[in-house]
């Protein structure tokens, strides 16, 4: 589960910056709002991701017993 989350967010964050690039290096659009919006959403839901899976790589840490 705790790689799924990660998984999630990597692949999130090279989707953003593919847009990223794409916009700016190869149409010539610029940043337009359009653009910003989903870079923005893109890597917000990696950082939620990342938030997922710190709470689940706590929440194993503590339940673990030696």
């Amino acid at each position: 589960m705790h790689l799924s989350t990660s998984l999630v967010a990597d692949l999130q964050l090279v989707a953003a910056a593919c847009v990223w690039a794409i916009a700016v290096h190869v149409s010539g659009e610029g940043m337009s709002p359009d653009v910003t919006t989903s870079v923005v959403s893109l890597s917000g839901g990696a950082l939620l991701a990342n938030f997922v899976s710190l709470v689940l790589l706590i929440a194993e840490t503590v339940m673990l017993r030696r």
